[in-house]
C-alpha cells in the first residue's frame, strides 16, 4: 500500500518500525454515521504486528537510539581533543627548535613505553590472548602498527618536514572522521524523534489492549479495521466529511476525538495516531459509536 510505504520512511532510520494496524472509526463516532457506502470491495490487508503496538519493544528501540547518540558523542569528544592536540603538535612543528625538543621527548617516550610493553614472550601471549582467530590477527596487526610507529617516531628527529607531513595527514583525516560522526548524530537524533514518537503511539495502544481486556470486547482483525475504514472515508486520512463535522480516516468528530487524549483536528493528526486512537475508543465502546446499518457492519459483534 502507498500509505504504508509513506510510514516505512517517514521512521527511515529505524526499518524495523512497519505500518502499524490499521483501524478505523465511523463517520458516526458519537453514535451517527453519514450513511456513505461504498460498493467496490475493499483490498485484502495482511496481517502484521507493528513495533508501536509492543511498549516494551519499542522503549528497548528508544534506548537503543539513545546509547548510540551517547556513543557518537562521546567519539566526537574524544576526536576533537585528539585533533586539538595534532594541532598545537603541528603548530611545534613550525619552529625548528621547539620541533627538535618536542620529538625528541615523543621519541623517548616510546622507546620507555616499548620497552616497558615487555619481551617477545609478551607479545605471543598478547596475540594469543583473544578467544577468536579474528581477535588473534588483529591483535598481531597492532603490535605490527606499533612497532611501526616506534620507527618512525624514533626517525622522526632526523625529518621534521615528513614529520610535519604525518601530522598534517592525521589532522585531514580526524578532521574528516569528525564531520562523518556529526552527520551520524545528526541522524541519531533523528532517530530518537522518531523511536519516542512510536513509544508514545504504543503507549496508546498499551491502554487500548489493558482496555479491551478489562471490557472483553473481540479485537477486530485487521481485515475487519480496514474494511471499516475503506467504508468510512476510502482510505483518505485527511478528508472531511461533506457536512464538516468528521474528520481524517476514521471521521472522527472533534470531541470524540478529545475523549479519546487527542487534539486538534483529527484529519491533521499523523496515520498512526488516527489507529491508535480508534483502537482506543473501540476498546473503551465497543462497536456502539458505529451503527451496524452502516460501516459498522464491519466489525465484529460483541
Amino acid at each position: 500500500m502507498c500509505l504504508q510505504d509513506q510510514q516505512r520512511n517517514r521512521l527511515s532510520v529505524f526499518s524495523i518500525f512497519l505500518l502499524a494496524v490499521i483501524l478505523c472509526v465511523s463517520n458516526a463516532a458519537t453514535g451517527q454515521s453519514d450513511g456513505r457506502q461504498h460498493s467496490a470491495e475493499p483490498a485484502d490487508v495482511r496481517s502484521i504486528s507493528p513495533p508501536w503496538r509492543d511498549l516494551k519493544r519499542a522503549i528497548y528501540n528508544l534506548e537503543v537510539a539513545m546509547e548510540i547518540k551517547n556513543s557518537l558523542v562521546k567519539s566526537i569528544n574524544r576526536i576533537t581533543q585528539e585533533l586539538r592536540h595534532e594541532k598545537e603538535r603541528n603548530e611545534q612543528l613550525s619552529w625548528a627548535e621547539s620541533a627538535a625538543r618536542l620529538l625528541n621527548q615523543e621519541a623517548q617516550q616510546v622507546v620507555v613505553m616499548d620497552y616497558i610493553a615487555g619481551s617477545p614472550l609478551d607479545e605471543l601471549v598478547f596475540v594469543l590472548a583473544g578467544s577468536k582467530p579474528t581477535d588473534a590477527l588483529w591483535r598481531l596487526a597492532l603490535l605490527e602498527e606499533v612497532a611501526e610507529i616506534v620507527d618512525e617516531v624514533a626517525d622522526a628527529p632526523n625529518d621534521v618536514s615528513k614529520e610535519q607531513e604525518r601530522t598534517q595527514l592525521r589532522i585531514h583525516r580526524l578532521e574528516s572522521t569528525l564531520t562523518a560522526i556529526r552527520l551520524q548524530l545528526s541522524d541519531a537524533e533523528q532517530a530518537i524523534d522518531e523511536a519516542k514518537w512510536v513509544v508514545y503511539i504504543a503507549e496508546i495502544n498499551d491502554m487500548a489492549d489493558r482496555e479491551l481486556a478489562q471490557n472483553g470486547f473481540i479485537e477486530p482483525t485487521e481485515r475487519q479495521w480496514y474494511n471499516l475504514r475503506f467504508c468510512e472515508s476510502t482510505n483518505d486520512y485527511t478528508v472531511a466529511s461533506a457536512n464538516g463535522l468528521f474528520f481524517g480516516a476514521y471521521q472522527f468528530e472533534p470531541r470524540t476525538w478529545r475523549t479519546v487524549g487527542g487534539t486538534g483536528n483529527p484529519a491533521a493528526a499523523p496515520p498512526e495516531e488516527q489507529d491508535a486512537r480508534a483502537r482506543l475508543l473501540y476498546a473503551r465502546r465497543g462497536d456502539q459509536p458505529w451503527p451496524r446499518a452502516y460501516c459498522g457492519r464491519w466489525l465484529p459483534r460483541n
